[in-house]
């Protein structure tokens, strides 16, 4: 899993946990106001309101991945400067600075998806939350004020990475499992079932192409004759072949000596001309006496296309290339020729 899908799919499985802890910040805050009704109306206050409710609405429902981190660290400084005006405006609060600087720092540890983000803001935090402390009162115990920032941002940043490797962790272990379950296990291609689902999401979206149909030729002929391990062999070359030709979208192995591919685009010139190719590619990818071919059928799919209507088509033209000489492609129930003409009718 690349680093940019990684960081996405954190941030789909953090986002819920945000939105619960930024809702608890909502709620913490609503009840400060409770406690002291006359700030209600104050244009600070109520600025601050309106904007944690803003972000707060928005960072959930944000498609971007860098407004979903910015507003994590907007969300908590807003929060942080809204308490701060509480206890500034209300000397008699001073004593709870310090508490409420480390539950802040602390508790936003599991809301950024870095180290980076969380340092960044921690600092943002500490430094909003400075002159509401009135550190002269603190007397000769000043020292003990930075070791309670320094302890609860190291606590943080510890707990920030423990989630995330633990996320990371199951990612990965997420990732492996979907690749095997999509992945054929003997020439590591789509399997059918991987297969057949991007196709369908293609027909979903709407793409028009051409499905193409491949089958060895005589293929249980040279099992038989040279063994399982040739089988295998051949099987895994005419994985390579689709891996190797340029041209198509999605391929995979849907039976046993069965393959399909996907060719996108509706110009059938192309599609037939990459089908020649890859007959070629296939004739030529072992050497003699383990030497095979294939037959392929093409069929074209486009918007509103029944993926059974599609893969029935296939076949037809899969069927009807094995019955007039094999090593060949069928389109159309005609014989696909050199750069994609079709000169003969079946």
């Amino acid at each position: 899993m690349d680093n940019f899908k990684f960081r996405c799919r954190i941030r789909t499985l953090l986002s819920p946990a945000v939105s619960k802890a930024e809702l608890i910040g909502l709620t913490a805050w609503f009840c400060v106001l409770l406690i002291t009704p006359k700030m209600i109306l104050a244009a600070p206050v109520i600025s601050i309101t309106v904007l944690l409710l803003f972000v707060y609405f928005i960072h959930g429902r944000t498609a971007s991945y860098l407004i979903w981190r910015v507003l994590g660290v907007v969300f908590v400084l807003v929060l942080t400067i809204g308490f701060s005006y509480v206890i500034n405006t209300k000397g008699s609060l001073d004593i709870f600075a310090l508490p409420l600087f480390v539950i802040i720092v602390m508790s936003s540890s599991i809301l950024f998806i870095s180290v980076t983000d969380f340092l960044f803001c921690s600092s943002l935090t500490w430094i909003a939350m400075l002159p509401n402390m009135q550190l002269g009162s603190y007397g000769d115990l000043e020292v003990y004020v930075f070791l309670f920032f320094l302890a609860s941002t190291s606590i943080g940043v510890i707990v920030n990475l423990s989630y995330l490797g633990s996320l990371r962790n199951l990612l990965m272990v997420e990732s492996e499992f979907r690749e095997l379950a999509e992945t054929d296990f003997l020439t590591s291609i789509l399997n059918r079932r991987a297969f057949m689902g991007r196709f369908e999401d293609l027909l979903a979206e709407g793409s028009s192409g051409y499905m193409m149909m491949l089958d060895i030729d005589n293929f249980k002929l040279k099992n038989d004759q040279y063994g399982h391990d040739v089988g295998d062999k051949i099987l895994c070359a005419m994985a390579a072949c689709l891996s190797s030709t340029l041209g198509s979208h999605t391929y995979g192995r849907i039976g046993g000596e069965e393959f399909a591919v996907i060719i996108l685009g509706d110009d059938s010139s192309i599609a037939c001309d990459y089908a020649l190719r890859l007959l070629d590619v296939i004739g030529r990818s072992l050497p003699s006496p383990y030497n095979y071919t294939s037959s392929a059928g093409l069929a074209f799919f486009s918007l509103g296309s029944e993926m059974s209507d599609v893969l029935k088509c296939a076949d037809r033209n899969l069927y009807a290339a094995k019955n007039n000489g094999k090593n060949c492609a069928y389109l159309n129930e005609r014989k696909v020729m050199f750069k994609g003409v079709m000169l003969e009718n079946s």
